[in-house]
Order: C-alpha cells, then structure tokens, then sequence
C-alpha cells in the first residue's frame, strides 16, 4: 500500500525497508564495508559478487567491454576482473550495476531512467574532476555521487500511485515537478535520501555531502558540481551561459583552462553514454546528453541492440540457481590460472582465489570450501568459500585432529590423496565424517583433496552439490582434481620463485 501525505517520512522509510531496496542496501553495504579495509584480499569484494550468479554474469560482461578491458584481454573470472582492473573499478562496476538491478524493475520507468542516467553522468563526471584534482579517492566520489539522490531513485521506484499523482500535479501550469512531490508527500525527496544514507551507514563523504551540500570542502564540491553538470546538460545543453559558468567554475576547481575543461567535461559525458549502456541501461543512456561529435554512439548502441547476441570470449553461461558445468569456462579459467601463476606477482591468494572460482562456476559446483592447517598441524580451519550462506558458517569449519583414529580429512592430509566420498561409504564407515561437518554440510556425497606444496600437505579443498541435490559424477571429479592439480602445481612453483630472490 502506497502512504499518503500524512503518513509522513518515517512510513515511506518502511516502503524502501520493506520492497526490495533491502537487496539493494545489504548488497551495497557489504561491497562498501569491504572496500573501507585496507587489509581486504581480492577473495572478499569477488565472493559478495559471485554470491548473485546475475550480478556476476553481468560484471563479466562489462569486464570485457571495451570502456574497461581496451586491451581486449579476455577475463573470466570475477578474481581475475579484481586482478587485472583493479580493485576499485570492481567495486564502482558492482554497484553500478546493483543500482541498476534495483531500479529497472520500478514502475516509473521514464523518470527512473532520467534519474538514473543523471546519476551516471554526474558521478562520471565528478570521479574526472576528483581525478584532475589530484583527489585521494576518486572512487569515493564517484560513490558519493552516483547515490547521492538515493532518496529520488527509491520514490519513483516504489511510489506507485503517489507517483502517478505527482506527474497529474506537476502537469498543472506553473507547478514545478519539486514542488509536486512536496504537496503530495508533506516533505522533500532530499529528506527521504539523508535518512536511507545514514541508515545504511553508507560513505563518510555520502553523508557529509548530503548533510552538508553548501559546504566548501573540494571533494563535496565535487559531488554537487558533477550533480549540476549532468542536470545543466539536460535543461540547458552543452552550449549555453549556464554550462559556461560550470565549466568556469570545474576549471578553477582543478586549475586547468577552460578549453581543457570543456573537453574533459564532454568526453566524460560519451564515458557515461558507455558505461549506462554497458551496465544494460541502454534506456538510461540514450538520455544522457552528448555533445556534438559524439552523435555517432547512438548509432553504434542501436546497430548493437539490432544484432542477434552472439556468445564472446570469457563470457559466462546464463545465471542459474546454482551453478552449471561449463567445459568452457573451465578452460578459460585454467589459463587465466596459468597466466597468474606465470607472473612474477602471483602469490598464494591469487591462485587460490582463481581456484576456488575455477571450482564453484567452472565444475559447477553448490559449495567449495578452501581449509588450512594450523601451524601445529593439529587442526584445520576454513580460509574461503563460496556457496556457504554466511560468514558464521565459514567459521564453523574448524577441526581438530582426532586423539585416536583418524576421519577422512586428515586422512585426505596425512595420505594426499584425493577422495569422492559417497554415502554408500559413508554408511559403511559412520566415523568417516566428523560429526561437525555433517552439522554444516548435511549427508550428502562430496569431494575432497589435499594441498600441497612441494609433497607436503599445507590444507584442502572440499565441495559437493548438495544444496541442489545434484550427483556428483566421475567427470566432475576428475574436473575437481585437475583444477586441485594446477592450484599444487602453481604453488609449489611460486615458492620455489620466492626461495630464489
């Protein structure tokens, strides 16, 4: 039920809370959390992606575009996309893209795309200043400005009828659209988007430039000039006094001429045209508006939406609710695999990382867990996984090695070798598995096999299908320890490299 202009802002606040902006917010707070620490491994940002098999689908696919990947350097993983782009791209595409995940399905399409394609160009277009600046971060910009008018974006997501009622209004002579919303709701838009950045507990920056937009700090200055950019090119064009006056004040901003300014700013505008066309808001992009000479994207985008789909190299396999074996993909991981066991800057993470992804979407598998020995070689203890619903769970999987007899994962440790572990097995040897790790897997079959570096056993990798109850046949397994194969192999070879220096 749509609130009415008494309920007021707290009851349009349980609107956002109780749709699906919850997706939204605890995707986008995971991402930025994780984006905030400095010590954060590649493993964490690419196993909130690869949790969401659409999400994943969809940063490839931008991976490999031409806007972010020119080198033509085919990535087919989302570890790869974090090695080769770079942390921070990764994560300014996630949210991008989470963003527009959220908004496509609102029922006010034309002033969500409007919002939406605003939001692009403004924060492209403040992330290019924050970089000609000299900035600390322009990524925190860039986020800053891209949810700066969250509040606009969750209205006309959820308004229904209030939306239907705004756009009735603001049709009246001398009604502004503004001044509609504020009739209709009893408080402004801008109200709604401070309350959901706090309560997200979203970008220190986010929060001092929505709670303070006049403030002449840069980078808030920033955020607001990039806002006004996007809006002035929409109202106003590219050539008007009004564009003038931005571009006056960019070019102070950053101390560059006003020719350069002028350039950069329209350059960042076909950037922006790109990027919301590459996220799959061809929509949202087409009412970015392009300064002369760059008409001929327009073309491009609809000679591209006119051919048929045809499948690219490094591209996934549609989304599904768990992941499918995918022969191709594996090879395209393998070597994505050998390339960064051949760089001088692989490390024991990266392999593992590539792995571990190699495992989940490339074998298709429901959960892969990554464990380790502890110095004492008396207990194992998980590292990563993926599959597994929550971090709790992850630290559930600690083991210690048994006072008498043995179970079959210190017995995968102490005899390296490989297992695919069937019920049929298991109910002729009931000790076999540790009581615990049935508690966390349940009685399904499943594969495990050692780690090892130079013949000795450092931990191990465990995985099965047992969330969609599918078997685990011969082909997976051998898949499973080939890809365990490369990961020794790999590691033994990046030792031996460190040994040497």
């Amino acid at each position: 039920m749509t609130p009415t202009k008494a309920s007021g802002l707290e009851a349009w606040l349980d609107v956002v809370r109780d749709q699906k902006m919850p997706i939204f917010e605890q995707t986008v707070h995971q991402i930025l959390s994780i984006s905030e620490d400095d010590l954060a491994p590649a493993s964490a940002l690419a196993s909130v992606v690869l949790q969401d098999a659409s999400l994943t689908t969809r940063l490839l696919k931008l991976a490999n575009s031409i806007a972010y990947n020119p080198s033509t350097t085919a990535i087919s993983t989302v570890t790869r996309a974090v090695i080769v782009l770079g942390f921070d791209a990764v994560r300014d595409m996630c949210l991008t893209l989470t963003l527009v995940d959220t908004l496509l399905q609102g029922p006010a399409r034309v002033r969500l795309e409007r919002e939406l394609a605003r939001a692009m160009h403004a924060a492209t277009q403040a992330r290019a200043l924050a970089t000609a600046r000299g900035d600390k971060s322009p990524e925190e910009v860039f986020i800053a400005t891209l949810l700066y008018r969250v509040g606009e974006l969750a209205f006309w997501c959820f308004g229904n009828e209030s939306c239907e009622r705004v756009e009735q209004l603001a049709a009246q002579p001398g009604v502004t659209l503004e001044t509609a919303l504020e009739r209709v709701l009893g408080f402004r838009l801008s109200q709604l988007s401070r309350r959901l950045v706090h309560e997200w507990r979203l970008t220190d920056l986010l929060k001092e430039a929505i709670d303070h937009p006049a403030r002449q700090d840069p980078r808030i200055q920033t955020v607001m000039l990039g806002h006004q950019i996007a809006r002035c090119a929409e109202e106003h064009g590219w050539h008007s006094e009004e564009m003038e006056r931005l571009e006056r004040r960019a070019a102070r901003l950053i101390d560059a001429s006003e020719t350069d300014i002028r350039a950069l700013l329209q350059e960042k505008a076909a950037a922006a045209f790109g990027m919301a066309h590459d996220c799959g808001a061809s929509a949202a992009a087409r009412l970015i508006p392009l300064p002369d000479g760059y008409g001929h994207l327009v073309d491009e985008l609809e000679a591209a939406e006119a051919e048929p789909d045809t499948p690219q190299v490094g591209a996934t396999p549609p989304p599904a609710s768990h992941p499918l074996p995918d022969s191709r993909l594996q090879l395209s991981i393998l070597r994505e695999l050998n390339a960064a066991i051949e760089s001088v800057r692989c490390d024991f993470n990266v392999i593992m990382e590539l792995v571990l992804e190699g495992l989940y979407r490339g074998v298709g598998l429901d959960r892969v867990i990554f464990a380790l020995m502890t110095p004492d070689r008396r207990g194992l203890k998980a590292k990563y996984a993926l599959g597994l619903p929550d971090e709790l769970t992850i630290a559930a999987f600690q083991f210690a090695r048994p006072a008498s007899g043995t179970n079959i994962l210190f017995e995968t440790l102490d005899h390296q070798l490989p297992r695919l572990v069937t019920l049929a097995e298991r109910e002729r040897d009931p000790r076999l598995v540790p009581e615990g790790l049935v508690g966390l897997m349940g009685i399904m079959p499943f594969m495990v096999a050692p780690i090892l570096i130079n013949q000795q056993s450092i931990g191990l990798f465990l995985a099965d299908r047992g969330l969609s109850q599918r078997p685990l046949d011969p082909e997976s397994f051998e898949d499973f320890k080939h890809f365990v194969q490369q990961a020794n192999m790999g590691l033994t070879l990046a030792q031996s490299r460190q040994r040497r220096r």
